[in-house]
C-alpha cells in the first residue's frame, strides 16, 4: 500500500498471482517445453521415487 492510498483510504487492488517462471526454457512452471533439462530431471526424480515406493509395498 502506497502512502497515497493511506492517506487517501482508498482501498488498494487485489495482490496479483505470482507465476513461476523456469530459469531454461523460460516458461511457467506448468508449460515446461519438453526439451527443459529441468522438467526431464523432475520426471526422472519422480520416476525414481515411484520405483522406491513400488519396491519397498513389494517387499513387504
Amino acid at each position: 500500500m502506497t502512502f497515497l492510498q493511506k492517506l487517501f483510504n482508498r482501498t488498494p487492488e487485489p495482490p496479483r498471482q505470482r507465476v513461476r517462471v523456469c530459469v531454461e526454457c523460460g516458461m511457467p512452471i506448468a508449460e515446461h517445453k519438453d526439451w527443459c533439462s529441468i522438467l526431464r530431471g523432475q520426471k526422472e526424480l519422480e520416476a525414481k521415487a515411484a520405483a522406491r515406493s513400488q519396491a519397498a509395498r513389494s517387499e513387504a
